[in-house]
């Protein structure tokens, strides 16, 4: 999955809509709605969202773990 596609699933997942993530981030919806639609959005923007939505950026080793239930892999692919 893309990140944008990833955080629109767990804006879904919480019932979280654009007006809602918006307010806790004390952004504008405009502002919010544009990162969301990012194809190549920075780690930085990717980041500061998913704290919003109690999510972490992890990186970690590709095969050496166990996947965490819950968990979101980003690969730039389509769903």
């Amino acid at each position: 999955m893309k990140a944008n596609e990833i955080m629109r699933d767990i804006m879904k997942n919480q019932n979280v809509g654009l007006s809602k993530l918006a307010d806790r981030m004390q952004k504008s919806v405009r502002l919010v709605s544009d990162r969301l639609r990012m194809e190549n959005i920075s780690t930085d923007k990717l980041i500061e969202i998913l704290r919003y939505l109690d999510y972490d950026l992890v990186i970690m080793p590709r095969g050496k773990a166990g996947r965490i239930d819950g968990a979101y892999i980003v690969d730039g692919e389509e769903k």
